[in-house]
């Protein structure tokens, strides 16, 4: 198994509903638990990820800080064009404190929608993205292992921030 959501695994944010360029979106893949994407201040805000090909998604977690409804959609075809809902839920306000959101699934998708449909306050912070599966596309040979969970405590080591990756034609 593998988290896939990271930048280093080959995960991409290939669109995001909002960008302010001292937090771009693409901190949520970089390993590190105090950097982050942030919301405009509206809702509802979005970002998809594409993943390095199409995977078989046991486990998806998030770290977040003011996120109130959260909804998360897969695509397995190679354009993000069609999404099926995966889950839908409401995070406790826990105040200052980084929230985990942690969800069992069993799902195959090379794209992953993600919707802060409300917060808690103006604006809500993506600060982590954790996709763990198994690859269904060929691997690399890489090590399969997987780091713990995030923590929101524990700042993780930082990984090089990849950019945009463009749509498949």
């Amino acid at each position: 198994m593998r988290d896939y959501g990271r930048g280093d695994n080959g995960a991409a944010v290939v669109m995001s509903s909002c960008v302010d360029e001292r937090f771009p979106p693409e901190h949520m893949l970089d390993g590190k638990d105090s950097s982050f994407w942030i919301t405009t201040g509206l809702f509802p805000q979005e970002f998809v990820l594409k993943l390095k090909g199409v995977v078989q998604v046991s486990k998806i977690t998030t770290l977040s800080l003011n996120v109130k409804k959260l909804a998360v959609e897969k695509c397995e075809q190679d354009r993000p064009d069609a999404f099926d809902r995966v889950f839908e839920v409401e995070l406790t306000n826990r105040g200052d404190r980084l929230q985990t959101e942690v969800h069992q699934v069993n799902i195959r998708a090379k794209y992953l929608k993600f919707t802060i449909l409300s917060g808690h306050g103006e604006f809500a912070t993506v600060n982590r993205v954790s996709v763990v599966g198994e690859s269904l596309f060929g691997d690399d040979g890489a090590d399969d292992t997987i780091e713990a969970e995030p923590q929101a405590d524990k700042p993780s080591d930082g990984f090089g921030r990849r950019a945009y990756a463009p749509l498949p034609k």
